[in-house]
């Protein structure tokens, strides 16, 4: 019966997933992105992409440019009727995460758990937590480094520039996400877009785990969690930094902020 069950689930899954492949592979006939070191991406492996959130289509532009398939985590706010669950579901391919109903997550973290059983298999979390209309970055949320120490799995900073980010989500006539996702979608259509493939992040490298022998201390992995993420957010600098000296800072039109925030969460 659970042989049947699960390949009826398979089936399903199948045809659920035309639509996003016809929809990324017809959408890749209209990008003109640019991807950098291309060979820092596993051919073979499971990793954590840790993507800078500055426009509503970015996801979509990165499953065009890179050519892998990614399962998104995104807050569950963007899941809030049918149609919407249906397009970041079938389209995005997004599992949501609940950031005020944290039993709701349990089911969340079980299918991103069973997904990263997968020898090959691609994570994509935005460590800003939301969209970032304006230039440098927003403080890092732990969301990934805490999900890179619970996998083992390594985390490869992506950095998406020259992105047409649009105008700031209050200023928009129709506040529906699908709506500016499309509008996204239109307005970096054809736009010259780079995506820097930084270096991966091992979360048991010897500058992670420093000098934190003993496991069982239960405040040791949220020392070790700290560092994942402030070792992130250094290669997010050192990315904006490559891609500003060679194509200048092109987004908005405005100098980027080199200095990331340190307020805590």
């Amino acid at each position: 019966m659970k042989i049947i069950k699960d390949l009826m689930k398979k089936i399903s899954d199948f045809f659920y997933s035309i639509p996003r492949i016809l929809f990324i592979n017809f959408y890749k006939l209209f990008t003109r992105a640019k991807v950098f070191n291309t060979k820092r991406l596993p051919g073979d492996k499971s990793v954590i992409l840790a993507i800078n959130h500055t426009a509503d289509a970015d996801s979509i532009i990165l499953l065009a440019a890179i050519k892998k398939k990614i399962c998104f985590i995104a807050e569950s706010e963007n899941f809030g009727n049918w149609l919407t669950n249906f397009f970041m579901r079938k389209f995005a391919n997004c599992v949501p995460v609940f950031t005020k109903q944290f039993s709701k997550n349990i089911k969340s973290f079980k299918e991103l758990f069973n997904i990263s059983k997968n020898k090959n298999v691609f994570f994509g979390i935005f460590p800003e937590g939301m969209l970032n209309k304006k230039a440098g970055f927003k403080p890092f949320y732990k969301g990934a480094a805490y999900f890179s120490y619970k996998t083992k799995l390594p985390i490869i900073p992506i950095y998406i520039h020259n992105l047409n980010r649009g105008p700031d989500s209050k200023k928009w006539v129709w506040t529906n996400r699908i709506t500016r996702g499309i509008i996204s979608i239109i307005m970096n259509a054809c736009r010259k877009i780079n995506i820097f493939i930084g270096e991966p992040i091992n979360p048991t490298a010897e500058n992670i785990i420093e000098d934190f022998k003993d496991f069982t201390d239960p405040g040791t992995y949220k020392k070790i969690i700290n560092n994942i993420n402030e070792v992130l957010e250094k290669e997010f600098l050192e990315l904006e930094s490559e891609a500003d000296d060679l194509f200048g800072t092109r987004d908005e039109e405005e100098p980027i902020d080199s200095e990331l925030s340190k307020e805590e969460h």
